[in-house]
């Protein structure tokens, strides 16, 4: 049978059902199991996966929403969350409009977006270590 007879009916997806979360959560579970193991940190890039909007309600809905959040200014906000399953993380980079550019579910027991880099701790340091200078001459002054 020749290629072009063969019939084809195009069917859209459903955006109703979460076809491709159970395998996500699946696949979190395992590497939450690589952190615990051996504190392998892990991500997964949400938008390039086919994900439909039921897809993200259900990740929603299973990990929830954990204590900690935080929004960094950097190129852009980034907001950072945990989940209500602690060591996995929901880090979601926007444009200056506040539309998300790019989003992931970080398996890690802190996000390194978060971390304060070795050389911006040095320059505390020095921020620091002026201030106490200052409030030590202002206190002799007061004297």
């Amino acid at each position: 049978m020749p290629l072009s007879e063969i019939p084809i009916k195009v069917v859209p997806a459903s955006t109703d059902k979460p076809l491709n979360a159970p395998a996500l959560l699946n696949e979190i579970a395992a590497m939450l199991e690589r952190l615990v193991e051996s504190s392998a940190t892990e991500s997964i890039d949400l938008k390039s996966l086919p994900l439909a909007p039921a897809d993200y309600a259900r990740l929603e809905e299973i990990l929830g929403l954990g204590e900690v959040s935080a929004e960094i200014e950097a190129a852009g906000p980034t907001r950072v969350r945990e989940t209500a399953v602690h060591g996995v993380w929901w880090v979601t980079h926007m444009n200056a409009l506040r539309e998300p550019t790019a989003e992931f579910i970080e398996v890690t027991y802190a996000p390194e977006i978060l971390k304060t880099h070795p050389s911006d701790a040095a320059a505390g340091l020095a921020t620091l270590r002026s201030r106490l200078m200052d409030a030590q001459g202002d206190q002799a002054d007061a004297e």
